[in-house]
């Protein structure tokens, strides 16, 4: 498969892409196409199926450029951005497509390779198509403020492009840098609302209650 990438960091010898996990999951060797034309093999460092994020490494004489991350807390619907990726595959490597953000703070159901997951993300009408995931979005200064995901590919819908806020991907790649993945508590138990278990479950009850959840693992 295709997809695109942005070279956010620059550490010694080393340059660190991120990229969407559905992008380079299950790949048995990931090669980068750079802007000046040059091909190498990048090393996967971790991922993360949830928030649908990865980081590559290649070797840093290949990043010419780094893009400096943005505050995606400030945008706000009706500022322009531009998106760049690989829509369809190499024979259209670089596209840059403009639009300006439809919404924040959109939460969209997805799923993952790990499972359901709500998704916190950035709502554009700037032109996203297969291959566009894991490029940039980015404000009029240029600056990164979202790794470009996914759309909403049915009939009679267009304009609907979703991105990970950048303020959400940072630290997500710190942490995916550090630990090879995304640790993330969890309770642990089995919920079921109390009015679908079955009626053993609920024969000592208090006769008070008469909804709610119980945990029956």
């Amino acid at each position: 498969g295709t997809g695109s990438g942005v070279i956010y960091k620059v550490d010694g010898n080393d340059a660190y892409i991120v990229t969407n996990n559905h992008v380079i999951a299950d790949a048995q060797k990931i090669e980068v196409s750079l802007e000046s034309g040059d091909t190498t093999t990048a090393e996967l460092i971790g991922q993360d199926a949830l928030s649908d994020l990865a980081v590559l490494k290649i070797d840093a004489k290949y990043a010419k450029s780094v893009l400096e991350f943005g505050d995606s807390d400030k945008l706000r619907a009706g500022d322009p951005v531009v998106a760049i990726g690989n829509p369809l595959g190499l024979e259209f490597s670089r596209t840059v497509t403009r639009g300006i953000v439809s919404a924040v703070d959109r939460t969209i159901n997805v799923e993952t390779a790990a499972g359901a997951w709500e998704l916190n993300v950035i709502q554009t009408d700037a032109a996203i198509n297969p291959g566009n995931s894991g490029g940039a979005l980015l404000n009029a200064a240029g600056e990164l403020i979202g790794i470009n995901s996914l759309k909403i590919a049915q009939g009679g819908v267009e304009g609907l492009g979703f991105a990970i806020p950048s303020n959400e991907v940072g630290p997500l790649v710190d942490e995916i840098v550090k630990n090879g993945s995304v640790k993330r508590p969890y309770i642990g138990v089995g919920l079921a609302n109390l009015n679908e278990v079955h009626p053993e479950y609920v024969q000592h009850l208090p006769e008070s209650v008469e909804g709610g959840c119980m945990i029956i693992s």
